[in-house]
């Protein structure tokens, strides 16, 4: 019996997109293996799931459309928080998603375009803008990247999984 679970434990994780890690520079490329299905029939899930994902935002926009890559433009409230001086600051955010597939694979690339505080006055600031030299968050920042990867990575998981279970 253990070993049925461990087994089932092991090919669910298995199954998932790599994890999106935030960097000084934003967030690498990742490259997500699914099962075969042709360019055109992900072009249509991928739309599918756009307007589907963000019907509660204010919308998306669809945009560079090939064979065989997407662009997805959105908004995304509260995508990012952090506490400074025991106050709260959350972040809605504009994103882009660039999407290439090819047949049994995809790769994906997410940026953070935007981002708006109080709700709709744009920031100064960018990502990079929140490290140091170094490459660490500056101080008083340090929620923001768990909460900024948990945003992506729900983002990047909803599409994966739309397209599973959309087959």
């Amino acid at each position: 019996m253990y070993k049925l679970l461990f087994l089932l434990i092991s090919v669910t994780a298995l199954a998932q997109p790599p994890k999106m890690e935030l960097q000084p520079y934003g967030f690498d490329p990742i490259e997500v293996t699914i099962p075969a299905t042709p360019n055109d029939k992900l072009i249509e899930v991928t739309k599918a799931w756009v307007q589907d994902y963000n019907r509660r935002e204010k919308g998306a926009d669809i945009t560079n459309v090939t064979g065989n890559s997407i662009t997805v433009s959105a908004f995304k409230k509260n995508g990012f928080f952090y506490r400074n001086r025991g106050e709260a600051f959350e972040h809605k955010i504009r994103y882009t998603l660039k999407i290439t597939f090819q047949e049994n694979r995809y790769t994906l690339a997410f940026n953070v375009e935007d981002i708006y505080a109080d709700g709709e006055s744009l920031a100064k600031y960018k990502i990079p803008d929140y490290f140091n030299s170094s490459g660490n968050l500056k101080d008083g920042y340090t929620d923001l990247k768990p909460s900024l990867e948990r945003t992506v990575n729900d983002i990047v998981n909803s599409h994966y999984n739309f397209i599973l279970n959309f087959r």
